[in-house]
């Protein structure tokens, strides 16, 4: 119950990129929430994109190690919360689990992009709208 999963679409972007985010900017230790991330569409097993791998890694968080994960009923359950990088996201998640509307959430207002198969530039774009939306949350969850 104390975990913060960040959502996506294939677990290969996005949502590793904010997960190793928030334990890069110490959000776990201010937190108390152990941060993971999965997928709505994925497969299990999945490396992170090798430009998400760099572009998080100039910001300071290791991914290298990742390996996707589909989102499960169970990791909803036990989740404290679950964070979209998108809209659609969110409206299917509430979707699928409305007795989990309560701790879903978007990372930021508007849509994260989505970086899958752009260049490095273009996961740095995306690296640095989940940092921001990182720092937000990390800011809000220890006001």
């Amino acid at each position: 119950m104390d975990d913060i999963i960040f959502i996506c679409s294939g677990n290969t972007c996005r949502s590793p990129m904010a997960e190793g985010l928030f334990r890069a900017r110490g959000g776990e230790k201010k937190t108390g929430l152990t941060a993971a991330s999965a997928g709505l569409f994925t497969q299990n097993g999945l490396p992170a994109s090798p430009n998400a791998v760099t572009a998080a890694r100039e910001l300071g968080a290791d991914i290298a190690g990742h390996r996707s994960r589909m989102l499960t009923p169970e990791l909803v359950r036990e989740a404290r919360f679950l964070v979209c990088m998108t809209g659609a996201h969110y409206d299917r998640l509430c979707e699928l689990y409305p007795n989990c509307a309560d701790k879903i959430f978007t990372l930021l207002p508007e849509d994260v992009s989505d970086p899958f198969g752009g260049d490095l530039d273009t996961y740095r774009r995306a690296a640095a709208e989940i940092d921001r939306g990182i720092s937000g949350i990390i800011g809000r969850l220890t006001e």
